[in-house]
């Protein structure tokens, strides 16, 4: 396989290659827009921060509950769903969203990095922790990694995360809630965390952001 970058043309030689060409929306001609639905010059659905699709109405875009109502209504088990049709939702932050690589060691992250807290004018505070001292790690023998939360110093909020090692990916859910629950590095540290878990590295790191690890 060739690549090129600023250093100019490469061959590289593998046994396997992984290739991710993308996809497409295929909304054309399924006759969404005569029913009113917006779509993207790509053909994707136009929606809102809402994650709800614009449609046309008396001559406006507007998010139509009757539209959504009606696609539960055709939905498998929509019986079961009625009642959910007038569920609130949320506009989501995109730079809170979590990230996960699945490799090995995983890596899992969110929210901004320690450079870009800086460049923003934080007063950065961060807490480490490694998984080579946490006892679960040591069972499953994978100790490579390590957790890194990122806070502001002046009030505890926690400004994001960065996490290679073991199952990451699924210790990252704990850090993303507290985030939008607007828990600080101290209520976490102070949360009991089962023994042996891996979970608990999140722990040190919230005790160690809060200045008051005891471990490492």
């Amino acid at each position: 396989m060739k690549v090129a970058s600023e250093q100019g043309e490469k061959t590289l030689e593998a046994e396997q290659a992984l290739v991710a060409i993308g996809f497409k929306p295929n909304g054309r001609g399924l006759g969404l827009e005569e029913a009113g639905v917006k779509l993207s010059e790509r053909g994707a659905v136009e929606i809102d921060e809402r994650m709800s699709p614009m449609c046309r109405a008396s001559g406006r875009w507007r998010c139509d509950r009757q539209a959504d109502a009606g696609a539960r209504r055709l939905s498998p088990g929509h019986h079961l769903r009625r009642k959910y049709c007038r569920v609130e939702t949320i506009t989501l932050n995109y730079e809170m969203m979590p990230r996960a690589t699945y490799c090995q060691p995983q890596v899992a992250s969110f929210g901004l990095t320690e450079t870009q807290a800086r460049e923003r004018g934080y007063d950065v505070k961060v807490g480490r922790f490694p998984f080579q001292p946490n006892g679960k790690a040591l069972g499953l023998g994978e100790t490579t990694g390590w957790v890194k939360i990122v806070t502001d110093a002046k009030y505890g909020e926690i400004l994001g995360a960065h996490l290679v090692g073991p199952e990451v990916t699924e210790l990252l859910p704990e850090l993303t809630l507290a985030q939008m629950m607007e828990l600080t590095p101290h209520e976490i540290a102070r949360n009991v965390h089962a023994h042996p878990t891996l979970s608990e590295v999140l722990m040190e790191a919230a005790h160690a952001a809060s200045g008051q690890a005891i471990h490492i």
